[in-house]
């Protein structure tokens, strides 16, 4: 059995909404099951800033084995979803440039409402590599630098919050090595509701501000500990920068740039006739609305907000392979290089594993407790893969990850 280490949302210890690193033992399908994301967190008490290289256009890109698609893929996410009951499932596959999705089921469990190949699917913690990806552009039109500090974007907060916190840079944040801990908890919630006045980017501002007055949980920069907090944080540098809101940065800077629709919420707050997040009451799906406290969602779009259709995903995905081999005009290969370089086994929004015979295999996945989503990101083969499901338990997600992994069996060496 191989512990497989996850990023997922969990509402425990009374906090409103909490990322809590949650080790599953699974069965070992394939060496590449260690690799796609059990190296995000093993590294996390390590104090290196020496980044691991990660693949670069330099790099032979073989043509891959032939994976799964049309029909045979098809009738697979099918034999995977019933099998195992899930309300709906959709796979993309990126395989030489060749973006392919499919998706079965319903959109709301027990229904004959079946789920549409234009259905976003609410992704989680796979926002957070969106987030970077934004921030990459604005760096490159010279609005903000890796390498920008809180101090120097909010002058204003110098005497408002820990010094500690002055020289956390941009990078730093989307790396998870701020000091900052993974949530805010009630009392400083509570403490910001008299301060909010419904104005979105004033009140993550002061939020912000209440958060950085406690004392770090370690010293910034000495080690890598998973946090929204951080992202939150970048995404309000963000906010300075590009003279907007971090959505409309989104809507602006990845979502019309690659030409996808995408939003921030949940499916089903566009009302009738969309997606529904589901979770396990009693061993059956039951639909659910969102469990995120809203006195906190808000905050956190950064880091977990993003809705999009798998297709559109695969879009996204693509870009980042074709960045990866030098090929893509949307960024330049040093900022892709970046993302998906390693510090303490983390990039910028994915954590990163070396394989044998593949190279650096950038991989998260993510859920805000009604859906669920995972990827995987194999340069040197020009293949990626994404598995998203309208459904989360804790018990059952890991099939969702082993099924992500036996997609790519291929790829293995033999």
């Amino acid at each position: 059995m191989t512990p497989l280490t996850s990023f997922v949302f969990d509402k425990t210890d009374g906090r409103p909404y909490r990322i809590e690193d949650r080790t599953m033992n699974t069965p070992l399908n394939s060496r590449l099951l260690a690799l796609c994301i059990c190296g995000i967190l093993t590294a996390c008490g390590g104090s290196s800033t020496t980044p691991v290289p990660a693949t670069t256009a330099s790099v032979d890109v073989q043509k891959p084995a032939a994976l799964l698609s049309g029909e045979a893929l098809r009738a697979e996410v099918e034999r995977f979803r019933s099998s195992n009951n899930f309300p709906a499932v959709t796979v993309t596959i990126i395989n030489q440039d060749k973006v392919e999705n499919v998706v079965t089921g319903n959109r709301e469990a027990n229904t004959n409402k079946s789920v549409q190949s234009t259905d976003l699917f609410q992704l989680g913690s796979l926002t957070k590599a969106a987030t970077a990806t934004m921030i990459g552009r604005l760096v490159e039109q010279k609005k903000i630098r890796w390498d920008s500090t809180i101090a120097e974007i909010f002058p204003a907060w110098r005497t408002q919050i820990r010094p500690e916190y002055m020289n956390v840079t941009v990078e730093q944040l989307l790396r998870h090595r701020s000091g900052l801990p993974r949530e805010a908890d009630d009392n400083t919630i509570l403490k910001a509701l008299p301060l909010l006045t419904g104005d979105l980017v004033s009140d993550r501002r002061s939020l912000a501000v209440l958060l950085l007055q406690d004392a770090p949980e370690y010293t910034p920069n000495s080690k890598m500990v998973y946090s929204n907090i951080g992202y939150a944080l970048a995404g309000l540098m963000a906010e300075v920068a590009g003279a907007d809101t971090y959505e409309n940065l989104m809507q602006k800077e990845v979502f019309a740039a690659l030409n996808i629709k995408g939003r921030f919420g949940f499916p089903e707050d566009l009302g009738v006739n969309n997606n529904i997040g589901h979770t396990l009451v009693t061993g059956n799906w039951k639909a659910t609305s969102s469990v995120v406290d809203p006195r906190y969602a808000f905050f956190i779009n950064a880091a977990g907000g993003m809705n999009l259709n798998l297709s559109d995903y695969g879009a996204f995905l693509r870009e980042h392979l074709r960045g990866l081999q030098g090929q893509s005009n949307y960024l330049s290969p040093a900022s892709f290089q970046l993302m998906h370089t390693s510090v303490d086994g983390y990039g910028l929004g994915w954590g990163i594993s070396s394989f044998p015979g593949l190279g650096n295999i950038s991989a998260h996945n993510g859920t805000e407790l009604t859906y669920y989503a995972t990827n995987r990101v194999v340069p040197s083969k020009n293949v990626a893969v994404a598995v998203a499901c309208n459904c989360y338990d804790a018990a059952v997600i890991g099939k969702l990850d082993e099924f992500a992994d036996s997609l790519l069996r291929p790829l293995l060496p033999q």
